[in-house]
């Protein structure tokens, strides 16, 4: 069977200071997106007494020679990729170590006006007897070094607007109503190994905003973690069902029975609120930006308000 795992581990990875996670790329304007050469180098491993980067942008050698190792081998291909800094630079996605087989497979990289979008998958198999780091390192052109860097995940581009229509719309209804409705996914799984049942775990939040001069401030917002079944349809992919996670003394045996082998990855994530609020400042950014909205702040009650990148 086919499974996909993004689990939080690789969600603290990408949630680097100077990139975003977005959709892909836009032609607002009529340009199309140009698509960026990149060569992934093989053979180097993070080193085990350094914290995990905050930017996935290194630009000199110092800075990657403190964070990574060659991992020679035997054979042909066993010497690791020559990085030249002066005329290149590299964006590198490190994750916690686990013991699920893991890949992180770069995908394109597209250049749209001042910013690098570089689409990414990241594939989990079976829980293995040993521990791994994943690593993706890709080697660019120094000419793209100043650039902003989206990072695009592949299977959120993919389902995520179906899910946001349900959120929005079929969730979103029971909240106080605003007069800006955003959903927030963080998804911990998926498993399209059957067409007619495309199954998304996920920890779901709805927020309510009210705009008050250049803030929105919060009015309402709630928590739906569980597993949403989607299929596709004419325009994309639709949600046909959802399992939520119960309210009150039902809420750890439901998570669990929902989850499965997933639990730890949900619960790690869900328990996380510097992560959330990472991801919620993220979708809120691009809900402002998509509307056209004349907002900079947003607010929740009783709290300061925070600025919106």
């Amino acid at each position: 069977m086919k499974k996909i795992l993004i689990a939080f581990a690789a969600l603290i990875a990408l949630a680097a200071c100077n990139s975003k996670q977005a959709a892909a790329p836009e032609a607002e304007d009529g340009n199309a997106a140009q698509e960026v050469a990149f060569t992934v180098a093989q053979n180097y491993f993070f080193k085990n007494n350094q914290q995990l980067p905050d930017n996935l942008k290194i630009t000199t050698a110092e800075e990657f020679n403190k964070l990574f190792g060659m991992a020679t081998t035997m054979g042909e291909d066993g010497k690791p990729t020559a990085i030249d800094f002066s005329k290149q630079f590299v964006l590198a996605i490190v994750q916690p170590v686990t013991d699920f087989a893991t890949e992180i497979n770069p995908l394109k990289v597209e250049e749209k006006g001042d910013t690098l979008f570089y689409t990414y998958g990241v594939k989990t198999g079976e829980k293995q007897s040993f521990s791994i780091q994943p690593v993706s390192i890709i080697i660019l052109d120094k000419e793209y070094e100043n650039k902003q860097v989206v990072l695009v995940d592949e299977q959120l581009a993919t389902y995520g607007p179906a899910i946001d229509r349900y959120l929005v719309n079929e969730i979103g209804k029971y909240l106080m109503q605003g007069e800006h409705r955003v959903p927030v996914s963080a998804i911990v799984a998926v498993d399209d190994s059957n067409a007619d049942d495309v199954r998304v775990w996920g920890d779901y939040w709805v927020y309510n905003y009210n705009q008050v001069g250049d803030t929105l401030k919060c009015i309402s917002g709630g928590s739906y973690p569980g597993l949403m079944h989607l299929k596709q349809a004419e325009n994309g992919f639709e949600v046909v069902a959802f399992d939520p996670v119960e309210d009150g003394s039902q809420y750890l045996p439901t998570a669990q029975k929902i989850f499965g082998d997933k639990f730890d990855a949900f619960q790690a994530l869900h328990s996380n609120d510097g992560k959330r609020e990472s991801l919620r400042a993220g979708a809120l950014a691009d809900y402002v930006r998509k509307h056209g909205l004349k907002a900079t702040l947003y607010q929740d009650f009783g709290w300061p308000a925070k600025e919106l990148k």
